[in-house]
């Protein structure tokens, strides 16, 4: 049975990195299907110092567009790994781990940016 849920990816801006500014991201939703790491990809991640949870394959290879944040479940991630499927180019998996520190903003936010009512 396939797991469908909502990501928002997150694209922060960098000229707002100054010392005493915050940053300002853009939100965009899509849809998505959460798929499981084998164990074979944790050991590989952690021996390099990361801690993916999840994998979401996102349907349409376009949906992603380098963002680097996302947020999934009320929670915000990191986007550490994306893979377009090369022979059938429809898809995107992007294998993600947790932000530490980092609270989510509430899912009911108003998207900006790229809105898509197509999904």
């Amino acid at each position: 049975m396939k797991r469908v849920g909502i990501v928002y990816l997150i694209t922060e801006k960098p000229e707002a990195r100054g010392v005493l500014d915050t940053p300002t991201e853009t939100r965009r939703k899509t849809y998505c299907e959460e798929k499981s790491l084998s164990m074979t990809e944790v050991y590989q991640a952690r021996a390099s110092g990361f801690l993916p949870v999840i994998r979401l394959v996102l349907p349409q290879d376009f949906e992603y567009r380098g963002e680097t944040l996302c947020e999934y479940k009320g929670e915000r991630y990191e986007i550490i790994r994306d893979y377009r499927d090369e022979k059938t180019g429809d898809s995107t998996e992007l294998t993600i781990q947790r932000v530490r520190g980092n609270a989510a903003k509430a899912a009911e936010e108003p998207e900006t940016e790229g809105e898509s009512g197509d999904l």
